[in-house]
């Protein structure tokens, strides 16, 4: 009896331990988000004596919130444990009834699935109570769920198969009609996002351009990033920006342009991954139309705000923070394909400078790097860890050596890169503009989605599964969207949420891959986890819908005002006040703009007065002020607080002049 017993005995595969893990893994997550987060949160974002200031002034407020942003670094121990888990389980040969291991695998699949439901009632109850439509509504997700039904069963039939199997088939002439269509499409999206002079006055996002807008215009007026200008968003992207703009125009149509370029590149570098893992143009397009749609899905606010942007038009998201990581992305997969880039070295370079770009995506497409290396190329020994691990550091000691070229050449100093933390510490440890965390909803089903990436990542590793490419590249989804969501966690609202929404359907997409081979090899019988993936999918289908229209956008370019990011009072109030070449300080809005059409210098290491949150900041203004002999700082009236004038009057200043909505305050007596 014994015998027969232990012959009904067996080995859970890979995919089973980590099914069989999941719930003990977020419990165990769970615990540690709620005991270890506040003690990690006050350990490592603790504000300290810096505080907002000053905290009468409008665009001042938020709060430090050290618990939540421990609770973030706690959940990130997730994907940890269920890679331990599974690990484990193989190397200790644990042994159970196949009908334990079954009932164990559907009772979790059904937990997480649930979850899921739970996820998304929250989110659209949420949106209710705030007055706004939900992100994604019920007709759409209805919509989804038979889609994902639908492909199911016509999978079954051998017409069907056979008419799919014909229709992916690449020839050279599918090959070229679907890059176009997807060129064409992406520039469709992008377009949304190109202004001009006249345009920009009534676009959605003119409040944003201000944010980015300036930076070229300070390196064009002889500011150096990450040594005397502090850029909020990039610190390489507006060197690009420059370049073109000196070439071809200071303008805005210039500079949108010139970025919505580089996003169309980006993306369609997703479009090459795709169209290598499938090995099929038409299929390629498939995936690649509905994650770009639900990448760029609609913002709306409240009815009362007429807002209805996508992020495809919030420059410092596309290609600002996205560009960078999509781009080391695909070298990436060419690298892990045997292709250019071939040395490690030379991944790793770029992974730095994408680093230094942005540091919040740009930390999470390193991981990403690391990660997916690991996976798809695990080092067979020692000696060839330390050869990868010393290639990698090679790398990211070329781009900071590059990036220190550069501002030698530009100021003659090196680079602070202590600088890269300012506004990331500032949004997340000072808490500028924070906002709570909601304890369920939609971002939680997104957190779900990276790890069952990584997961699946680490089960195909562990299962020995021959498509290491895919492997590859769903560990680099994974941890991308898991390490970018930091940006959601300091302002956890909406259109923080939607920001992230190009990683989670990167995520979803090559999961449905993965999905749709393991239902092919098992005659198209799903289970759960699959049938939520193509319902994941689905809902990016129906975003399709939302695709703008080319001449749409043609004839919102043609309708325009007086150009509303020209600011001709303040140039002729800084001419007035000013010498040629003169050195000052200039805090309006667009205020290396300004400076530029006026003929002087701004030394402000800052684009304007609403990006100073903190005394710190005001006295670094005036460091620099002293420090490059400026004696005049021009402020808006309009804007300013009395207490930013008192500290001006503290430091030596007084008004000078005065000109409805501009001050010039002068030490120089």
């Amino acid at each position: 009896m014994l015998g027969e017993l232990g012959e009904r005995m067996r080995t859970p595969q890979p995919s089973e331990l980590a099914w069989i893990a999941v719930v003990p893994c977020a419990i165990v997550t769970l615990a540690a988000i709620v005991l270890l987060g506040p003690p990690i949160g006050h350990a490592f974002f603790s504000p300290g004596s810096e505080t907002l200031w000053p905290p009468e002034a409008g665009y001042v407020f938020g709060q430090p919130e050290p618990v939540k942003q421990g609770r973030y670094l706690a959940a990130l121990l997730g994907p940890a444990l269920l890679t331990a888990a599974v690990y484990a389980g193989r190397r200790r040969r644990l042994a159970l009834q196949p009908a334990v291991v079954r009932s164990l695998v559907v009772a979790s699949q059904a937990a997480v699935l649930a979850f899921l439901v739970v996820c998304f009632v929250a989110e659209s109850r949420r949106a209710a109570h705030d007055g706004r439509p939900p992100m994604i509504g019920t007709p759409t997700i209805a919509v989804a769920a038979v889609l994902a039904l639908g492909f199911t069963v016509a999978a079954r039939s051998t017409r069907v198969l056979g008419g799919l199997a014909r229709l992916a088939r690449e020839t050279r002439a599918r090959r070229m009609s679907c890059a176009a269509v997807a060129i064409a499409v992406t520039a469709a999206w992008l377009l949304t996002a190109v202004d001009s002079e006249g345009s920009i006055g009534h676009a959605q996002a003119f409040g944003l351009m201000a944010w980015s807008f300036d930076d070229p215009f300070a390196i064009l007026n002889g500011r150096t990033t990450i040594v005397d200008f502090h850029a909020l968003y990039a610190q390489l992207v507006p060197y690009a920006a420059a370049v073109a703009m000196r070439v071809f125009g200071t303008t805005v149509t210039v500079y949108t342009l010139t970025l919505t370029a580089m996003s169309g590149l980006a993306l369609l570098a997703i479009y090459a991954i795709f169209r290598r893992l499938t090995r099929s143009a038409p299929l390629a397009l498939a995936l690649y139309l509905p994650f770009l749609a639900m990448g760029f899905l609609y913002l709306v606010g409240p009815p009362e705000s007429h807002l209805r942007l996508t992020n495809a038009q919030v420059l410092s998201v596309w290609p600002m923070r996205y560009g960078g990581g999509y781009l080391l992305a695909w070298l990436t997969f060419r690298h892990i394909d045997g292709t250019a880039p071939r040395r490690a070295w030379m991944l790793f370079l770029v992974a730095g400078l994408v680093v230094i770009n942005n540091l919040e995506f740009g930390l999470g497409a390193l991981a990403a790097t690391i990660l997916a290396l690991a996976c798809a190329r695990p080092p067979r020994s020692r000696r060839a860890a330390a050869r990868s691990a010393g290639g990698a550091a090679i790398g990211l000691l070329g781009a900071a050596l590059l990036v220190s070229l550069l501002t030698l050449a530009r100021a003659g100093r090196l680079p602070r890169f202590g600088l890269l933390l300012e506004f990331p510490r500032l949004f997340s440890t000072v808490g500028l503009v924070s906002s709570p965390m909601a304890t369920l909803g939609l971002h939680l089903a997104v957190y779900v989605t990276f790890v069952t990436a990584i997961a699946t990542a680490i089960v195909r590793v562990a299962s020995g599964a021959e498509d290491r490419l895919l492997t590859g590249m769903l560990a680099w989804s994974g941890a991308f969207g898991l390490i970018a969501g930091s940006y959601f966690v300091g302002r956890a609202d909406t259109f923080k949420l939607t920001a992230l929404f190009s990683a989670w359907f990167l995520a979803i997409a090559l999961l449905a891959i993965a999905a749709v081979r393991e239902l092919a090899a098992r005659n198209w019988r799903p289970n759960l986890p699959e049938l939520a993936v193509l319902f994941g999918f689905g809902l990016a289908i129906c975003a399709l819908a939302e695709t703008p229209a080319p001449w749409s956008q043609i004839s919102r370019l043609g309708r325009t005002t007086a150009p509303a990011l020209r600011q001709p009072a303040a140039v002729r109030f800084v001419t007035a006040h000013t010498r040629p070449h003169e050195h000052i300080a200039i805090l309006l809005p667009l205020g290396h703009r300004i400076a530029y059409e006026a003929g002087v210098t701004n030394v402000s290491p800052y684009s304007f007065l609403e990006e100073i949150a903190t005394r710190r900041q005001f006295q670094t203004v005036i460091d620099d002020m002293r420090r490059t002999h400026a004696h005049k700082i021009f402020m808006p009236d309009w804007f300013a607080v009395p207490a930013h004038f008192a500290a001006l009057t503290e430091a030596g200043f007084s008004q000078e002049a005065r000109q409805s909505r501009f001050s010039m305050w002068s030490d120089d007596g």
